[in-house]
C-alpha cells in the first residue's frame, strides 16, 4: 500500500511552486537535505515516484543569516528557537497556505543518525563536505546533498524515526536505494572517478553491514547492498570487481541468514 510523508496540523505541503520557489532563492550557502534533496536526485535520474508525494516539507542546512536571506525572498514569516534550546533547528520558515495553513522550510545545522550528537555532528559535516553544486534552474545554482548521503540519511530516518514520521520515511529509504544505484551507474561510466566508485561502493558496503543497514533489511525487507547493481557494473568498472565479488557473497550470506531467521 503506498505511504503518506506526516504532517503535524495545520501544516501543509510545500506545493510545487513553493518548492520552485525555495530551490530558486537558496543559494549556494545553503545545502538542500532531506525528502527534497531525495525528490531532486529522484528527478535527476527519471525515478517515478508512482504519483505519492516524496516529501511536504523543505530543509536545508544553513546558518540564521541563510534563514533570513531566504525568509525575505519568500515572502515568509520566520521563527527562531530560543537561543537556550536543544534543538537542531536554526529557523523555521512559516508560508500562508489556504485554509489557515502554513508550509514549512526548516533551516538546521544538524542531520539525524540514530547514534547520537557525536555522530550526528559527523555525518552533518560529511554532508556539507559532499554537497554537489548544481544548475536548478539556468542561472540559478543550488547545493543538494550527494545522493550516497542522502541513502544514509533516509537509511537511518527509517530505522530512527519510524513511530515519529510514519512508513513514508521506509518507501524514501526504498527510493533513496534507487538513487543510489543509478548515481553509482553514472559514476561508473566516467573513465576518470575510478577512485570515487571505489570509495562510494565500499561505503555503502559498510552502510549495510551497521547496525542501522542491519535494522533496516531485517525490520523492513530493504537491502541497502541492492544499491550496487552487480550485473551492470561488472562490464563498465572491471578494476572493481574484487570489490564487487566481495559486496556479491556478502548479499549471498545475508540471504541465508535472512531465510535462516537469524537476525
Amino acid at each position: 500500500m503506498a505511504t503518506r510523508p506526516v504532517l503535524p496540523s495545520p501544516a501543509a505541503p510545500l506545493d510545487g511552486a513553493t518548492i520552485d520557489r525555495f530551490l530558486s532563492n537558496m543559494g549556494t550557502e545553503m545545502v538542500l537535505v532531506g525528502g527534497q534533496a531525495l525528490g531532486f536526485w529522484m528527478s535527476r535520474f527519471g525515478i517515478e515516484p508512482d504519483g505519492v508525494a516524496i516529501s511536504n516539507d523543505g530543509d536545508a542546512l544553513g546558518k540564521v543569516a541563510h534563514a533570513i536571506q531566504l525568509a525575505q525572498a519568500l515572502k515568509a514569516r520566520i521563527e527562531l528557537p530560543e537561543k537556550t534550546s536543544r534543538t537542531a533547528i536554526v529557523a523555521q520558515l512559516r508560508l500562508p497556505a489556504p485554509d489557515g495553513k502554513v508550509r514549512n522550510i526548516d533551516v538546521l545545522h544538524l542531520l539525524y543518525t540514530v547514534a547520537g550528537l557525536k555522530k550526528s555532528s559527523a555525518f552533518t559535516r560529511r554532508v556539507i563536505d559532499d554537497s554537489v553544486e548544481v544548475e536548478w534552474r539556468p542561472g540559478r545554482f543550488i547545493r543538494v546533498m550527494d545522493p550516497f548521503d542522502v541513502l544514509e540519511s533516509r537509511a537511518q530516518n527509517a530505522v530512527g524515526l519510524l513511530d515519529e514520521k510514519g512508513p513514508h520515511v521506509v518507501t524514501q529509504a526504498a527510493w533513496a536505494v534507487d538513487v543510489a544505484r543509478a548515481a553509482l551507474l553514472r559514476l561508473a561510466a566516467d573513465p576518470g572517478s575510478s577512485d570515487r566508485l571505489g570509495t562510494r561502493i565500499q561505503r555503502i558496503y559498510t552502510l549495510a553491514r551497521s547496525q542501522v543497514g542491519r535494522r533496516l533489511l531485517s525490520e523492513h525487507g530493504i537491502e541497502l547492498l541492492d544499491a550496487l547493481d552487480l550485473d551492470a557494473l561488472r562490464p563498465i568498472a572491471p578494476l572493481h570487481v574484487k570489490q564487487l565479488d566481495a559486496v556479491e557473497k556478502a548479499m549471498v550470506a545475508r540471504r541465508f541468514k535472512a531465510s535462516a531467521g537469524e537476525p
